[in-house]
Order: C-alpha cells, then structure tokens, then sequence
C-alpha cells in the first residue's frame, strides 16, 4: 500500500514542534479516491470534528498499513513510543473552518499523532495551516499546501485545521473537494 522507502521532509512548526511531509506516499492512491467515489452516499457530517466535514469512519484492518508505516517510520521523530488505538477516516471538507482544532488524549504520558493524506488532484482544495495560536489570521502560521498523494504526520496537540480560505466552497464531490485520509493515533509518549 504504502511506498517502502519514503524521503521524509521535516517541517518547522509555531512552538518548535515538527511536522513530517512524505510526498508520493501510496503505491496506487487511486484506491481511495475510488472507495470515496463508491460509499458517496455514506458521507456523514462529523459535528466532533471540530470543522465542517463529512465523513467515513475506517475499520481497523483499512487502517493496519497506515498505523505499521507510522510505526516504522515517524512514531519516534514524533517522540512517541507505543500505539495504543487509531481511528481513521475518508473526510471531505464541505466550509472553511472557523477555528483550528487540537486533538487530544484523557490519559496522563499520552498524546495524539494526526495523519493527513492528500487525495485530492487539485491543489486548490487547500493543504494544512499551523498557527501558534488559536486563530487562523495568525502571522506567524506555517502552511502546508495540498498536494496529490501527500502525507502530513504532526503531533496532534498543535493548533491545526485545513487551509481552505482561498475557496469560496470545498465542494461536496469526492472528485472535486478536498478529500483526504485522516487518521489520529493514540499513543504512549517517550520518557524523557
């Protein structure tokens, strides 16, 4: 599913933090675009995920790749040590978020690792904003634009949302929207 020997760029964030880009991450991306096209119907508003969204929920075994490749090959940049669960989704953003989000984790030594894989082939459906702040206007943001079969791996406790302010609407069509594979893994952290 996923390519054996990703080149891994890292990219600065507001705070210190790290984000990971892997560009041209999946063998055959067209599968998920395929599947989104294919379960359409299926798409539900998220009202948890913090932005307007719809969405499919992934089952476990979907997602195995995706949690063995973050394993093998950002769990520890990230300074994580453990997966403890993961969710994941086919999501498709349908506004311009209000607000960034963060996800979070209840338990004390644990946090949340966000992956977004890009499936949309027009860039203008909006990458990532990071700002430092929980405002979206903030001046010292970092942008990851979209790009097809691009992977973004970031520590979920950032200020984070979709960068779409540069579109009037998403789209609502898996072909045309901004469509992406989400994922969060619950993990232990390191000890430091």
């Amino acid at each position: 599913m996923f390519k054996p020997r990703p080149r891994i760029e890292a990219v600065a964030l507001p705070g210190g933090a790290t984000a990971y880009v892997v560009d041209d991450a999946l063998e055959v991306p067209g599968r998920w675009r395929n599947t989104a096209r294919q379960h359409a119907d299926q798409l539900r508003p998220d009202p948890l995920a913090g932005y307007p969204v719809r969405r499919i929920a992934l089952p476990g075994p979907l997602l195995a790749p995706l949690a063995v490749y973050f394993s093998e090959h950002l769990r520890e940049r990230l300074g994580f040590r453990r997966v403890l669960g993961t969710q994941g989704w086919l999501s498709l953003t349908t506004s311009p978020p209000v607000a960034p989000v963060r996800a979070s984790t209840a338990e004390p030594g644990q946090g949340a690792v966000v992956a977004v894989l890009f499936l949309a082939e027009d860039p203008s459906t909006g990458g990532l904003v990071f700002p430092a702040a929980p405002m979206l206007d903030d001046d010292e943001a970092v942008r990851v634009p979209a790009k097809y079969n691009r992977l973004v791996v970031f520590d979920g406790g950032r200020w984070h949302a979709p960068d779409v302010g540069s579109r009037d609407r998403p789209g609502d069509d898996p072909d045309t929207g901004r469509l992406v594979l989400e994922a969060r893994f619950t993990c232990r952290r390191r000890a430091s």
